[in-house]
């Protein structure tokens, strides 16, 4: 390959970031040193096609970040670009400020990729879709310490590339701990039971249907017997997680092309913001009836 902005002592960098993520990732239509779309402050050695519709950029260079990479990422994460953009680097690449370097590049969603003396390749961050970058991050001192596991997990997969699975796991936790919070505040009395009102089994609440549970709820549940326990109880909590019942549907659908994944990215990430949102506020409400787990 014929490189005409790389220096001759990367070529053997660029040439196995190729053959690597050809062979890891399945890679196709490689192009060379080209601009990802006008006005963007770098031509990558590489941009390719990537399965599930993203673009992949990889950036063949002496060090792990740069100021250029900087700008790079926030004017791609600010038009919502469907990039994964990599740092390919060599052995004789690392220096003083090389751990720096990793850093600075996994806090701005870069993936880095560095060659051994033998060739190995050693992957020391993964790369996060830009067009998901901008997603505001969730404040873990505000999650129960029993939940955050699951709320770190859940932002991971959404990071990772599958803002689908990541907007399940986060929509499942608000489903579950509504469900437990209706049913816990049902047995202790706190509904209110006009005559010819209904009798709920545990299976209208762990398994009927959540759109059905929330409306019922939202109907009988007595808020002045609730505040006597958790003084930051309001309906208006009911009422906004009953915007969430038809989740499945929003996050079923599979993109197709480019322009369909850089929307669906926008969309499941507004989407993750809300829904983790008000889990978050839900948290402190239903922790003095001792249903989270």
């Amino acid at each position: 390959m014929t490189y005409v902005l790389l220096g001759q002592d990367l070529h053997e960098t660029a040439d196995g970031a190729k053959k690597y993520f050809s062979q890891n990732y399945g890679a196709t239509q490689f192009k060379c040193e080209q601009s990802v779309r006008e006005n963007l402050p770098l031509k990558p050695t590489w941009q390719a096609k990537l399965k599930h519709g993203y673009t992949l950029c990889v950036n063949v260079q002496p060090s792990p970040f740069s100021h250029t990479l900087h700008e790079f990422v926030n004017s791609c994460a600010a038009n919502g670009l469907a990039i994964k953009l990599w740092v390919a680097v060599s052995h004789g690449g690392a220096k003083d400020s090389f751990s720096a370097e990793l850093r600075k590049a996994h806090e701005n969603g870069i993936g880095v990729l560095q060659f051994g003396p033998d060739g190995t390749a050693h992957e020391h961050n993964r790369a996060v879709p830009l067009s998901l970058f901008a997603l505001r991050k969730t404040v873990l001192k505000d999650v129960p310490t029993v939940c955050r596991e699951l709320v770190k997990d859940a932002e991971a997969t959404f990071l990772d590339g599958a803002p689908d699975k990541g907007c399940q796991a986060i929509c499942q936790e608000l489903e579950r701990v509504t469900r437990a919070f209706a049913e816990t505040t049902y047995n202790l009395g706190m509904w209110t039971a006009p005559k010819s009102s209904k009798t709920y089994s545990s299976k209208f609440f762990q398994t009927d249907p959540w759109a059905a549970m929330l409306e019922a709820m939202e109907s009988r549940i007595d808020v002045t017997a609730v505040r006597g326990k958790c003084t930051g109880f309001s309906k208006q909590l009911i009422v906004q997680s009953r915007g969430y019942t038809d989740w499945r549907n929003k996050v079923s659908h599979a993109p197709k092309t480019l322009q369909q994944v850089q929307a669906r990215d926008a969309r499941l990430r507004t989407m993750y913001e809300a829904t983790r949102d008000l889990l978050l506020e839900w948290y402190p409400v239903a922790k003095p009836f001792k249903v989270l787990k």
